[in-house]
């Protein structure tokens, strides 16, 4: 086991509560807005928050020295340095390695012990009439999580409405049981102060500069990242996220479905390994890139990985990257192992040239309960080890390993399975014979124009035959005829119903349509993504994100490596990795932004006889820069769209089964610029 000469800060996560639950339970993270319904608890987490927040910023445990172990400042937090005596660069974060998930588990303990020790102190802080009940509240206390792929409440939006405001509504220690208004600390981060030489202005390729060492709080889609004045704009958080819903959850459901991803390496990293086969190229790592952008939009802080950990989103996304982790390893027992070996020749700061990643290495500079020895991915497996579950992974209560699976397996289906019950519901578009359709024999012409904004759907119905208001709408309980079950359908998504099983009296067999994206991580020298339409878009790159004809957007954290450059990383890792020419790989699946093109009548069938033909024609991709700008694809090194399918059945009483087996369709893409290129 990998130890240090000190560590100052040992991890162990939050105490259990002092009477232990007779069947061996643990307190639990909630979804943000399932702990919103528990006022109390909801109340001191609030406040325990701003108080975290609060800390100077110079003490390794305060919020700001928390969040700078993910990136910048980059320099040594508990007195842990670096593994590699030879190595000159800094950092401690992994990204593009099987490290990623198991890395960010005790980087979320710490955060989750500092926060619990300030939701105790503020309990106790409470007159002594009140304090008991808070103090009793406090002992349960976890930080909640924020399920990107699952549609909310009604009452909700697909970015936390919470999240977005700028205050917030609190019972004070000193407020005599009234509600006051204060900084909402899920909104931002204040810095206090700003402090010198810490961040750095990112210099894009077209001159347009993101002034992170100018802004005084962290932003989400800055109107204009160039001015120390830019502003946040919530409306356009939502807008993207209500874009890319339909996508993220299909993505989530391939990961935890697909037997290709039953590899862990497989499942975690978006590195492109001699190991990744065709039908394996998404990951956790690459839709967990994606959610950064989106909350980020071109120039916030969360688009950027040196500083997404000061904005309060981070947590609450990786709190929910990490559930996926655990319902991953519960669905998949005795699979979480791996063993590569790090041929890079310089090696990083905190790992030597040759570093083989396994489950007994060191996650600097996390330290467990010793103090001396680092936490490994081994130790790290099981949540337990930290005091904490989450909703779908509460083992103690059922009798069998088999039936927690099956549980668990029944709960992806349930809130990730909305293409399925979509196809369940009906499966016209799927057995509807194709039309003979003409071989597409050249390149089709490039649509620059002629898209729309997520607006109306004219005449689109949904499953239940009501017409689609827009097209992502909110929820919709519609009552089926005959006095069938409730639906609770999502508009604009195909129809897509998310929350019951649909009856059928027969398989139903169909196929799964993937975009997939392999690129050269660093090859631009900074972060771009790539945008991929289905059908006409409008010619303005600030408007791609919430385009009707939009199906997703690949985030790529690319890093300026250039040695001596102002603007040069001082992630050691990036700088190894763009040496080495690390190519990286994610996927945005199509079938759900299909569907609806069956139902608008744009193409006729969901079979491949018509399908490829469309996507020959109408599937799109353009790559955009930090700041929103466009950048010529033809430009970007290793860049490569190519387009597969999957044959996916829907057994009768039964959970959709993917075959596993991918066939790639280079037709589709090319001839095009960035396109597959067709084998001899």
């Amino acid at each position: 086991m990998t130890t240090t000469v000190s560590s100052n800060h040992p991890i162990t996560g939050c105490p259990k509560p002092a009477i232990s639950a007779a069947d061996g339970s643990v307190p639990l993270r909630l979804e943000l807005r399932d702990l919103q319904q528990d006022k109390d608890l909801w109340n001191l987490y609030i406040l325990g928050l701003d108080a975290f927040a609060k800390i100077d910023q110079k003490n390794d445990l305060s919020f700001y020295g928390v969040a700078g172990i993910h990136g910048r400042p980059y320099r040594i937090w508990g007195g842990v340095p670096g593994e590699n005596p030879e190595g000159k660069w800094q950092g401690y974060c992994t990204h593009t390695s099987v490290l990623f998930a198991p890395w960010h588990r005790p980087f979320l303990a710490l955060y989750e012990q500092q926060i619990y020790d300030c939701v105790q102190k503020v309990a106790a802080q409470f007159p002594v009439e009140s304090r008991a009940r808070y103090q009793e509240c406090a002992t349960r206390f976890r930080v909640p999580y924020w399920d990107w792929a699952s549609y909310p409440s009604k009452d909700d939006g697909y970015f936390p409405v919470i999240v977005g405001q700028e205050n917030i509504n609190v019972i004070t220690p000193t407020s005599g049981g009234k509600e006051v208004s204060i900084p909402n600390p899920l909104y931002s981060t204040k810095f206090s102060p700003l402090e010198p030489g810490d961040f750095s202005t990112v210099v894009a390729a077209n001159g347009s500069n993101v002034l992170y060492d100018k802004f005084p709080t962290t932003l989400r889609h800055p109107n204009d990242a160039s001015t120390p004045s830019a502003a946040s704009n919530e409306t356009d958080v939502f807008e993207t996220f209500k874009s890319a819903y339909a996508g993220l959850q299909q993505n989530i459901n391939i990961l935890l479905t697909d037997p290709n991803y039953k590899d862990f390496t497989a499942f975690s990293t978006h590195h492109l390994l001699p190991s990744t086969v065709e039908g394996s190229e998404a990951s956790l790592e690459d839709i967990h890139n994606s959610i950064h952008g989106f909350v980020g939009g071109h120039g916030g802080h969360m688009a950027d990985l040196d500083y997404a950990a000061y904005d309060p989103a981070f947590w609450l996304h990786h709190c929910n990257v990490d559930r996926f982790f655990a319902m991953w390893c519960a669905i998949n027992p005795g699979k979480y192992t791996f063993d590569l070996v790090d041929s890079q020749d310089n090696g990083t700061y905190v790992m030597k040239a040759g570093t083989r990643e396994h489950l007994g290495l060191g996650l600097s500079p996390f330290v467990d309960h010793s103090g001396t020895n680092y936490w490994t991915p081994s130790g790290v497996a099981s949540t337990e080890t930290f005091n904490y579950a989450y909703p779908e992974t509460q083992r103690w209560k059922f009798k069998s390993d088999a039936d927690y699976q099956i549980s668990i397996n029944s709960t992806i289906y349930r809130l990730y399975g909305g293409v399925n019950k979509t196809i369940a519901a009906d499966p016209t578009p799927v057995v509807t014979e194709p039309v003979a359709a003409a071989p597409v024999t050249t390149a089709p012409a490039e649509k620059k124009h002629g898209g729309l904004l997520k607006g109306i759907a004219k005449g689109v119905t949904n499953v239940v035959g009501d017409v689609v208001e827009t097209t992502t709408d909110v929820v919709k309980d519609v009552v089926g005829a005959a006095g069938d079950v409730t639906k609770h359908v999502v508009a604009g998504v195909g129809g897509v119903v998310t929350d019951v099983l649909i009856p059928i009296t027969q398989p139903i067999t169909y196929t799964d349509y993937i975009t997939t994206i392999k690129t050269v991580k660093h090859g631009l020298n900074e972060g771009y993504r790539v945008h991929i339409f289905l059908g006409d878009f409008i010619d303005d790159p600030l408007t791609w994100h919430t385009q009707d004809a939009l199906c997703g957007i690949f985030m790529v954290f690319g890093r300026n490596t250039t040695a001596g450059d102002p603007n040069e990383t001082g992630c050691g890792k990036c700088k190894v990795d763009a040496a080495d020419g690390v190519s990286i790989s994610g996927i945005v699946p199509l079938t759900a932004q299909l569907l609806q093109e069956v139902k608008k009548g744009s193409c006729h069938s969901m079979c491949k006889e018509d399908v490829i033909p469309y996507l020959t024609t109408n599937l799109h991709w353009r790559v955009t820069l930090a700041n929103g700008q466009e950048y010529p694809r033809e430009d970007v090194p290793g860049l490569t769209i190519s387009v597969n399918t999957t044959e996916v059945t829907i057994p009768v009483g039964g959970l959709p089964q993917r075959s596993g087996v991918y066939e790639p369709h280079p037709e589709v893409t090319a001839g095009r610029l960035a396109g597959a290129i067709v084998p001899a």
